[in-house]
């Protein structure tokens, strides 16, 4: 991993940082043009990519975004559908079983991406506005 964060990396990571949940591109390029003017999509994605590389930034499949890191990033992401909270859910042995699995049937994994969408604690139980 190199050192230091480019320009258009820190600022993409601020902008997640203080999002209320994941952030498209096209939202990220929006905010990032109301500062720097002429800002075009490929700068984004750039700096997307290098923040994923660095393990600061996960890509929400589903939602084709980006959410911050706050933690170790391996585990299963859960996706509140009422508020749009974002965390991930440690769970070895589900990944060690699709993994044994995986190798059963000959299959080669490149990555392991689990994206579960449902309510959140606070949703279920009436704790959010």
């Amino acid at each position: 991993m190199r050192d230091g964060l480019t320009r258009n990396e820190t600022e993409v990571l601020a902008l997640i940082r203080a999002a209320d949940g994941p952030m498209t591109a096209y939202q990220l390029l929006s905010q990032m043009q109301h500062g720097n003017g002429a800002v075009a999509p490929p700068t984004v994605y750039r700096a997307l990519k290098g923040l994923e590389d660095a393990g600061l930034v996960r890509k929400i499949e589903t939602l084709r975004a980006w959410a911050a890191v706050k933690t170790d990033a391996s585990g299963v992401v859960v996706i509140c559908d009422d508020c749009g909270t974002v965390r991930t859910v440690t769970a070895p042995t589900l990944f060690e079983t699709l993994h044994q699995s995986l190798e059963a049937e000959g299959f080669t994994e490149a990555r392991q991406t689990i994206e579960v969408h449902g309510s959140c604690s606070d949703c279920t139980s009436g704790h959010r506005p």
